[in-house]
């Protein structure tokens, strides 16, 4: 399996944080050995270790190319459950192709991980490294009505009473999930009013599961796996 390091590249330098010293030290990175790394942002490093440090690291570059993101948009909103839930979710909405997760509050989810964002994108980096993903994605806590300013126009709740999955979708496509117990009646008719709802099946769904499942179809659709 190929190691993948998050770098933070300064001209033909790139430096590393104790998170992925730790990496280093785990795989047993040498000192001169040629490692791949990535800033997140599409670029592809190979870089020659210069220094490994109890903290810092760093290495010069070697070679540079830029991966180019799949094309479309798929946004998750996610509601904010307990954390070791929400975590395995985030990371296998990661693996799946999302290109932003929104982590909200509602009445039934009211968590707040606001401070909390630096455990949020260290999530992010980690499955992104694992499954070698070259452009990280977004991920940031929200409250319930930022989903109406930030999802797409072509977004879809997912809901037990909602109509079968479209064979047609747009290139840019949401997904809203709701906590254990549902949305609240007052909510699921305000989103209703924007959004349509989908239905993933005969059985009722964890909220976790639902998201998997849901974003695995669509991002297969939008080719994103």
């Amino acid at each position: 399996m190929p190691n993948l390091f998050y770098c933070m590249p300064k001209e033909d330098v790139v430096h590393f944080d104790e998170h992925e010293v730790t990496h280093m030290k785990v795989t047993r990175v040498k000192e001169g050995e040629v490692i791949e790394a990535t800033d997140g942002n599409g670029g592809k490093y190979k870089v020659v270790v210069k220094k490994i440090d109890r903290n810092p690291a760093y290495g010069t570059v070697i070679s540079y190319d830029f991966v180019p993101n799949t094309e479309g948009r798929l946004v998750l909103f996610a509601p904010s459950g307990r954390w070791e839930r929400l975590r395995w979710t985030i990371e296998k909405a990661v693996e799946l192709g999302v290109d932003e997760i929104y982590v909200f509050n509602n009445d039934r989810a009211s968590r707040h991980y606001d401070d909390k964002i630096e455990k949020l994108e260290l999530i992010v980096r980690e499955a992104s490294k694992q499954c070698v993903r070259y452009h990280f994605p977004v991920i940031k806590p929200v409250e319930f009505l930022d989903i109406f300013s930030l999802a797409p126009e072509s977004t879809y709740i997912l809901d037990f009473k909602g109509r079968k999955i479209p064979k047609r979708i747009s290139k840019n496509i949401g997904l809203i999930a709701g906590p254990e117990g549902g949305f609240s009646q007052k909510e699921l008719s305000i989103l209703k009013k924007k959004f349509k709802s989908i239905c993933l099946g005969k059985k009722i769904l964890r909220f976790e599961t639902a998201i998997i499942l849901a974003t695995g179809i669509f991002s297969m659709k939008l080719g994103k796996v």
